[in-house]
C-alpha cells in the first residue's frame, strides 16, 4: 500500500505534463488579466454608489494588494471616482466576455484531466461561464464587504436597519470564518459542475481545501518575494505590475487544476473502498430482496 501510494505521487507531475496543465493554466490566466482590469471597474464604479468612501476604498487597497500593484489599483480608483458612470456597459461587456473565456479554459483543462470529452453545445457553455463569471463577482464582493468593509456596513445597518443589527453583529463576528468557507464553496461548485462530467460533491472537497489553501500560500509567497527581491523592477520596468500579476494567476490557476488532478488521486485512495462497500451493500440487498420474492413464490405455489 505504502510503494502504491509513493507511486501515484510520484505519478502526478508526469500527470500533470501529459494533460497540458501549464498551457491551460497560461491561456486562463492571460484571459482573466484581460477581465481583471474591467473587474475592478466594474467594482469600484458599484462600490461608488454604497455607503463606503473613496477614502475607504484605498484603505482597502493597502490591505487587500501587494504594494508593487498599489500605484497600479490607486489610478483606477482615482479614474472611476472622476468620471461618470458610462463605463458601465463597456466595462460590463469586456469583463464577462473577456472571463467567460477564462472559465472556458479551466473548463477546458477539468475535461482533459478526467478523461471526460467535450460534447455540450458552445452557445451553452458561454452562457454557462458568463454565469460562473457573475458568480465568481458575487464572491468577490461578499469577502470584499465582510473582510474590509465591514465595519463601516455594520454601523450603517445599526443606524438605518436596527431591525437586523443583531444578525448582522453576529456575522461581523463571524467572517473570519464565512471567507474560507465561501472560497471553498466557490471551489466546490467549479470542480462539481464544469467538467462535463457527474460526481459527488464530497469527492471534490479534497481538491477545493487544497485549491484554497494554495491560493494563501501562493499569494503569501509572492508578498515575502517582492520585500525581499527587488530585481523584477530592474528588468520589467514600467511592466513589472503587469508581469507579476500574471505571474500571479498563472500559478493560482495552475493550483486551481493541480486541485483536479488531486481529487483524481484522492478519489483512487479514500473513496473506491467506500463506493465498492456501497456497490457491495446494494448488490446483497438486491439478492436479498430477490430471495424474499421467491421464498414468497414458492409459500404461495
Amino acid at each position: 500500500m505504502k510503494r502504491e501510494t509513493i507511486e501515484r505521487v510520484m505519478r502526478i507531475p508526469k500527470d500533470m505534463g501529459r494533460h497540458h496543465v501549464g498551457a491551460y493554466a497560461a491561456q486562463a490566466a492571460y484571459f482573466f488579466m484581460l477581465s481583471l482590469i474591467p473587474i475592478i471597474l466594474l467594482l469600484l464604479t458599484m462600490v461608488r454608489y454604497t455607503p463606503v468612501t473613496k477614502a475607504d476604498v484605498m484603505t482597502a487597497v493597502v490591505q487587500v494588494f501587494p504594494t508593487s500593484v498599489d500605484s497600479l489599483i490607486t489610478s483606477i480608483v482615482n479614474q472611476v471616482y472622476n468620471q461618470s458612470s458610462t463605463i458601465i456597459p463597456i466595462t460590463v461587456i469586456v469583463a464577462l466576455w473577456s472571463a467567460g473565456k477564462g472559465v472556458l479554459s479551466i473548463s477546458t483543462g477539468f475535461n482533459t484531466i478526467y478523461g471526460c470529452p467535450e460534447t455540450r453545445n458552445y452557445i451553452y457553455l458561454r452562457f454557462r461561464a458568463t454565469f460562473y463569471t457573475v458568480l465568481f463577482l458575487i464572491a468577490i464582493i461578499l469577502l470584499l464587504v465582510m473582510s474590509v468593509f465591514g465595519n463601516s456596513l455594520n454601523i450603517f445597518i445599526t443606524s438605518h436597519i436596527p431591525a437586523i443589527k443583531h444578525v448582522a453583529n453576529k456575522l461581523m463576528e463571524l467572517r473570519m470564518a464565512i471567507t474560507p468557507v465561501v472560497v471553498i464553496g466557490f471551489l466546490l461548485l467549479i470542480y462539481k459542475f464544469l467538467p462535463n462530467r457527474k460526481d459527488l460533491f464530497r469527492k471534490q472537497i479534497p481538491g477545493a481545501i487544497f485549491t484554497a489553501i494554495g491560493w494563501l500560500v501562493i499569494s503569501w509567497v509572492f508578498s515575502v518575494y517582492l520585500d525581499i527581491f527587488k530585481g523584477f523592477s530592474d528588468m520589467y520596468g514600467s511592466l513589472t505590475t503587469i508581469v507579476l500579476i500574471m505571474l500571479w494567476l498563472y500559478f493560482c490557476m495552475y493550483c486551481v487544476l493541480f486541485g483536479a488532478q488531486l481529487n483524481i488521486y484522492m478519489k483512487d485512495v479514500l473513496f473506491t473502498g467506500a463506493d465498492k462497500k456501497e456497490t457491495a451493500e446494494e448488490k446483497a440487498d438486491i439478492t436479498e430482496g430477490a430471495s424474499e420474492t421467491a421464498s414468497e413464490t414458492d409459500s404461495e405455489t
